[in-house]
């Protein structure tokens, strides 16, 4: 008797292991990946120099060097979409677009990555300070994305200029989608006015 109750309960368990393992949905990956005009960036950032940039890994809180999407509420409480995730690391796929962002300007003479052992003149370092889907009291949600820059001069090891972007965009729902089309738009906002800021006249070397 004992050992009939015994497979019945083993059975039960299987069974039940087995439906929760059907209802668990794949998971949606997204990533960071704007449409550049690289003819439009060349003619606002104006004339090419010879100068050599190197990225500098992007800084963050542990919490942005993981996968998950993360969202906060109006009461700064933090989560992350349970089915959702980055194909990287925001501070990764950040440093990623903001390398192709420099280099699609034209403003420098080479965009080098961290892992170069080539020389630069100057080094560009950043911390990420928020990549997060807002969601607010009154129903509307955005996607913040905040950054600050600094500029190092190689030869002096000093800071020549530094900065903060934040651009905030609506999303169209409160969702993981929504998120990632909001944050995709807002790290492109971003990244454009690095760009701009960095080639206004006398702002660098």
């Amino acid at each position: 008797m004992k050992n009939r109750l015994y497979m019945v309960f083993v059975l039960s368990c299987i069974l039940l292991a087995g439906c929760v393992t059907k209802t668990v949905p794949p998971a949606s990956i997204y990533t960071i990946s704007p449409e550049w005009d690289s003819s439009k960036a060349q003619e606002e950032t104006g004339k090419k120099n010879s100068h050599i940039i190197k990225m500098a890994p992007v800084r963050g809180t542990r919490a942005l060097t993981g996968t998950e999407i993360l969202y906060t509420d109006a009461r700064y409480g933090q989560n992350s979409y349970a089915y959702s995730r980055w194909s990287d690391a925001p501070v990764r796929l950040l440093q990623i677009l903001f390398q192709v962002a420099l280099e699609e300007s034209g403003r420098f003479g080479a965009v080098v990555p961290p892992a170069s052992v080539s020389e630069a003149d100057l080094l560009l370092e950043s911390t990420l300070f928020d990549f997060s889907h807002h969601i607010k009291d009154d129903g509307t949600s955005e996607g913040v994305v905040r950054v600050r820059f600094y500029v190092i001069d190689n030869t002096t090891k000093t800071v020549i200029a530094t900065k903060e972007f934040v651009s905030k965009v609506q999303a169209s729902s409160r969702n993981a989608q929504g998120a990632a089309s909001a944050l995709n738009k807002a790290a492109t906002n971003v990244a454009r006015n690095l760009v701009a800021w960095l080639a206004e006249p006398g702002r660098i070397l």
